[in-house]
């Protein structure tokens, strides 16, 4: 169910300070390497990452940058080079992209108009409520291996109801997300109609990758950026942020909340207050 966390990295002597007084002692640290993928032998990009479950990393990445749609164009996958490689032979020839442009969200420069043409809006069944929210983002919490052991990296997990199917830990919360989608594809597991949870902040290319692995709901600890929120908004993604405790804020799409014992989407029309005072009335 979760990436065993292999990436917790070491231990290093550190000066920890309580109370104005220090004193020297190990502290955790998270594992970063770079890893370069290649593709028909070709190199294609470098990664700064946690090095686990690279293949997934891989055959993600270029799912959701949409250079392949399925593992049936995937010839070989092979971690090399002592796991700084990760080599993948595809079926057929692939074009190499241009030079990319970096931005907060590691891709950018992009107008809203440009990335609201590449997808159509998600149509999908698939809706939560208030109370789901928050025990699914508890239940990320306490899968993140990695993060309780040394903090300093970000969890994604894909969930079905209030069943997490598989959670990714790494440095880079753009690389979790590609994980979940290699994991999937390696397995030929469905990703859409699937919540998508993260610990990180939604940029437009998370948002983006959400799009291409159509999961209609993404829920964040933190917050989302304007172009997310526009891009959301387009491609009818219920996007959730800054869901801490019971409470959290929903951007686009608030359609897809119901209160708990309903079994239909929210009519848009339902305020927020209802769905407080559905909440209340659950818990007390």
């Amino acid at each position: 169910m979760r990436d065993l966390a292999s990436g917790r990295g070491g231990r290093c002597p550190i000066v920890r300070y309580e109370d104005g007084i220090g004193r020297s002692v190990e502290g955790g640290v998270p594992r970063e390497e770079r890893v370069v993928l290649y593709v028909n032998g070709r190199e294609w990009v470098g990664w700064m990452c946690t090095p686990t479950l690279l293949p997934e990393l891989a055959l993600g990445f270029l799912f959701n940058e949409g250079f392949i749609d399925g593992m049936d164009e995937v010839a070989h996958v092979e971690v090399c080079g002592g796991g700084r490689c990760v080599d993948v032979w595809l079926e057929r020839d692939v074009e190499f992209p241009g030079l990319p442009t970096v931005t907060s969200g590691c891709s950018g420069g992009t107008t809203f108009e440009t990335m609201r043409e590449e997808r159509e809006p998600l149509a999908s069944p698939v809706s939560v409520t208030p109370q789901q929210v928050a025990r699914l983002m508890r239940r990320l919490h306490r899968a993140a291996e990695a993060y309780r052991a040394v903090g300093g990296v970000h969890a994604s997990a894909l969930a079905e109801g209030d069943r997490l199917i598989y959670v990714t830990e790494d440095v880079g919360r753009h690389n979790t997300v590609d994980k979940l989608a290699g994991y999937c594809l390696r397995r030929g597991l469905p990703m859409q109609d699937r919540i998508l949870l993260t610990s990180g902040r939604v940029s437009s290319e998370m948002l983006a990758k959400a799009a291409r692995m159509r999961t209609p709901v993404v829920i964040s600890r933190t917050s989302p950026t304007s172009l997310a929120v526009d891009l959301a908004r387009a491609w009818n993604i219920t996007l959730i942020g800054y869901a801490r405790g019971r409470g959290f804020r929903v951007y686009a799409g608030e359609h897809r909340i119901r209160p708990h014992g309903t079994t239909g989407p929210l009519p848009t029309s339902l305020s927020v207050e209802r769905r407080r005072d559905a909440e209340d009335a659950e818990d007390s």
